[in-house]
């Protein structure tokens, strides 16, 4: 495969200083989400992570070795998932950020939608969809009033996704939940966000010996987490954002962006 050296964009590479700040990764031991969890420790957050699996956690926490970084098992589907969001926000919270970063594919593999049995369906919409209701309404009261919460979501949220239609309604839905939350919220309380990405570098993918320098690494949606946590993004007052372009970097809605097609 040939590639093209990117060189860094300014802005992936600011020093934006989140000491003293505490944000919650769900998800955060993923692809995406270590690279987010991974920009967060390096502009000094302390980082709480989730993952079903402990030992996920415990691997992650040994290939990371930051102590700032802390582990906790979370299961959005857990019927007392209020409760253990008020355990955490009662250990490390209030949290000035969250970012909801997870997807599930589900069992089915690549089928046409239409195709898909009524199990495969309700799986996907559970894990794809629920879930991300299920976050916002456990974690939103344990932000600070001037804090963020983000949901990392794919262009599949926009763009036909055949033999993946699933994933694609699922993203759709959350994006418009996501945006319609904002929206109720307004300026009121903590800030909302819907982060439509492209194809990330992660380091799963560069294992599997899938990787392109032109796509977007994940330490760079970190970076502009980290901005939108500080409130130095000049993307603060939009709550959707595109991230599809190495070189342009993310940009609000309408500025370029693939909204409507």
């Amino acid at each position: 495969m040939s590639t093209t050296t990117v060189e860094t964009p300014a802005w992936a590479a600011s020093d934006t200083d989140l000491t003293g700040k505490t944000v919650l990764v769900i998800g955060g031991a993923g692809g995406v989400g270590e690279g987010v969890t991974r920009a967060l420790l390096d502009r000094g957050a302390t980082v709480v992570v989730t993952s079903r699996r402990p030992g996920t956690l415990d691997d992650f926490a040994a290939r990371v070795g930051d102590p700032r970084l802390h582990g906790e098992t979370l299961d959005l589907l857990d019927p007392a998932l209020a409760q253990r969001a008020a355990e955490l926000n009662d250990t490390y919270g209030p949290f000035d950020g969250v970012v909801v970063s997870v997807a599930d594919w589900g069992r089915q593999g690549r089928k046409p939608l239409l195709t898909l049995t009524d199990a495969e369906w309700d799986e996907l919409i559970v894990q794809n969809q629920t879930t991300i209701f299920r976050a916002y309404r456990a974690f939103l009261p344990t932000l600070t009033p001037h804090g963020m919460i983000a949901q990392l979501n794919g262009l599949s949220a926009d763009l036909p996704f055949p033999g993946a239609g699933g994933v694609a309604l699922t993203a759709a839905a959350t994006k418009s939940m996501t945006r319609t939350i904002a929206a109720e919220l307004g300026r009121r309380g903590p800030r909302v966000y819907e982060v439509i990405l492209g194809v990330i570098r992660t380091r799963a993918r560069q294992l599997a010996g899938v990787d392109d320098e032109r796509w977007i690494p994940a330490a760079h949606v970190g970076a502009h987490i980290a901005d939108l946590v500080a409130g130095t993004s000049p993307l603060v007052g939009d709550d959707l954002h595109y991230f599809v372009d190495l070189v342009e970097g993310p940009r609000p809605s309408g500025a370029g962006s693939v909204e409507g097609a």
